[in-house]
């Protein structure tokens, strides 16, 4: 009992925690960083400034704080979507089409996200402490889905033949220009050709270990 009665504050303060961050997310993309303000985000947030404080030092914190919890919901995309068992008994292209399908179909159309990722790089651009704070966020990012991407080709008896940071950077870039792309013509994105030029490629890139 004297355990639950500790615990409830922690509980209560990642609770608090987690919906400053919900709120911020949408904050920050209907008003653009610079004119977000803390109070704006607290209200969304149905808190006080105290209870933002308390969690976060300032609005750029927060910001990381958010880079942060979505790469951590990316990757946890990428794993259920590499689950083994979704592609055992499949040919390479296939199995890698099922990867690619399963990860994009709960990752299309964010544009909520995509314009506070836009915003905080475009800040990074005008300043140079939050530019350096940018890059190195999006490297873990960067870092996370490189490490993915040799787990999952590990899993699927494939070696790279290309150095594995350009395939990453091509894989990403393809589908960051497709995210783009559907958000600016408001339309749905095209996953049917995400899934046929993605897999078409890391297969050409690849090679069996044995």
């Amino acid at each position: 009992m004297a355990k639950t009665a500790i615990d409830r504050p922690v509980r209560r303060r990642a609770a608090t925690r987690e919906r400053l961050l919900d709120a911020a997310r949408t904050v920050l993309a209907r008003e653009g960083i610079q004119g977000a303000s803390v109070e704006h985000i607290c209200d969304q947030a149905g808190f006080t400034r105290g209870a933002f404080y308390s969690n976060f030092s300032s609005k750029d914190e927060l910001v990381l704080a958010l880079f942060g919890r979505e790469r951590e919901l990316m990757l946890a995309a990428l794993r259920e979507a590499a689950d083994p068992a979704s592609f055992e008994g499949l040919d390479t292209l296939d199995a890698v089409a099922v990867i690619m399908d399963r990860f994009l179909v709960g990752q299309q159309h964010d544009r909520e996200w995509y314009l506070v990722h836009a915003e905080f790089e475009l800040r990074g651009v005008r300043d140079d402490a939050v530019g350096r704070e940018f890059v190195a966020a999006s490297r873990r990012v960067r870092a996370d889905f490189e490490s993915f991407m040799a787990s999952a080709l590990e899993a699927l008896g494939l070696r790279l033949t290309v150095d594995l940071s350009h395939v990453a950077s091509i894989l990403m870039g393809t589908y960051d220009a497709a995210l783009r792309e559907s958000l600016l013509e408001d339309r749905p994105i095209d996953l049917e050709l995400l899934k046929i030029t993605l897999p078409t490629l890391l297969v050409a890139v690849t090679e069996p270990t044995s």
